[in-house]
Formats: C-alpha cells, sequence, structure tokens
C-alpha cells in the first residue's frame, strides 16, 4: 500500500512562503512513496470571472511568477498525481465561455512544464479517493459530506477553511474524510475579498499511510519553524 502526501491548495504564486520546505520535511518524516497535489495549484487572478484586484499582476506575469515557483515543487516532487481545481481550470473556462474548442489549449502539463505530473480530475489509491472538491459541496465537514454520499473515504480541497479528519463506521467497516486546509498567504492581494472572513485559512497537510489518515498543521506562527520570516 501507498504511502501518500497530500499537498493542499497552493494557488501559487500566492502560496505560503514556508509551505515547500514543510511539505519536504512532512514528506520525509513519513516516508511518503506517492504524491497528491490536491488541486488549485495557481490562482490565475488576473484570468477570472470576477472583477481583478487593482493590486494584481496582468496574466502574462501572473503565468511567469506562477510558473517560477510551480518549478519549484515540480523539482521536489517531480511524480505527482494533480487533481485539476476550479483556478487551474480558469483559462479552460473561460475559452469556454465564447466557445473556443479544446484542442486550441495548451494541455496542463505543457502549459507548466511538469511532464511527469498526471493531471486528473480525481484519483483513487488504496481505495482512498482525492479530488479539489470544487464540484463537490461544502458544509462543515466536506469531504465528510462526500464520503457518505460515495460510501469511501475521501481526502478533499478546495475549502481553506476547513482541516481534519472525521470518521464514520457501521458493522461492517469504516470510512473518514479528510479535508486538507490550503498553504496560501491569504493576506496575499487574491484573498482580499475574504480579509473580513472570521474563518481564517488552516494550513498544513494530509498523509495517508496505508489507507490511514493523519492531518499535520504547519506550524508558521511568530517563533515557530515555518514562520514567514525564516524564508
Amino acid at each position: 500500500m501507498s504511502k501518500v502526501l497530500t499537498i493542499p491548495d497552493l494557488h501559487n504564486p500566492v502560496s505560503r512562503l514556508g509551505s515547500l520546505a514543510f511539505c519536504k520535511d512532512v514528506q520525509k518524516k513519513y516516508k511518503c512513496n506517492t504524491t497528491v497535489f490536491i488541486g488549485d495549484v495557481v490562482d490565475w487572478s488576473a484570468i477570472s470571472f470576477h472583477a481583478n484586484n487593482p493590486e494584481a499582476p496582468g496574466p502574462k506575469d501572473e503565468f511567469k511568477l506562477a510558473y517560477a515557483e510551480i518549478q519549484k515543487w515540480y523539482k521536489a516532487f517531480p511524480n505527482a498525481y494533480v487533481c485539476i481545481g476550479n483556478h487551474d481550470a480558469r483559462p479552460q473556462r473561460v475559452a469556454e465561455s465564447v466557445n473556443i474548442p479544446a484542442k486550441f489549449i495548451r494541455d496542463y502539463a505543457d502549459l507548466w512544464g511538469t511532464p511527469k505530473w498526471k493531471w486528473v480530475n480525481h484519483v483513487i489509491i488504496d481505495d482512498v479517493y482525492y479530488c479539489h472538491g470544487h464540484k463537490k459541496g461544502g458544509g462543515k465537514t466536506p469531504a465528510w459530506n462526500l464520503a457518505g454520499k460515495l460510501g469511501m473515504s475521501v481526502v478533499m480541497g478546495h475549502w481553506h477553511s476547513k482541516a481534519g479528519i472525521n470518521w464514520s463506521a457501521n458493522p461492517l467497516r469504516r470510512w473518514f474524510g479528510m479535508d486538507t486546509g490550503c498553504l496560501i498567504d491569504d493576506e496575499a492581494y487574491a484573498f482580499v475579498y475574504a480579509s473580513e472572513q472570521p474563518a481564517r485559512s488552516i494550513l498544513g497537510t494530509g498523509v495517508v499511510l496505508d489507507g490511514k489518515p493523519y492531518y499535520e498543521i504547519m506550524e508558521c506562527g511568530k517563533g515557530e519553524k515555518y514562520h514567514d520570516s525564516n524564508f
């Protein structure tokens, strides 16, 4: 069975400064041999159906910034599954809205220079369902809610302020839902819309060892290992 490191929403180029070091340390700690990016690897603030933030870079500059960050992640985790998130898919969605066929759009691996990454809508590993979660509903425990619908364990991202593990069991078996939180800098321009939201982002990552889930909080407060001042 696999030892899976799940890397939550990054929203490059506005991921948290210490997030890569944190994920590399978690991988080493648990001796993970499989990596799943849970989606929204990029933000694409400049390509959005919503009003653009005047502080944000334009599409070309955002692409350059995000590309540079993604190459760092690709170097660290060259063989990985990447669940396609709603932000990752923004160029395709905008193209569809003006009737541009898919064959005219570069695929994700080519666009981001990640030939070994497998870009997927979801992946099942050791009977655990991994997906981004943007079309799967929300609530207080989004992953656990989906697990109940599917009848199997689920690891899910998308919901930045949701993190941790919830269990269900019946007389025959047990299953879990794990929300992965995120690894974003929620003070960046891309998240100004949520600046007054009382529920803040939870930074951390999920690990699934032989089908059993664990959640690691990223210690990024003042004086802690992954605080911005250390990077």
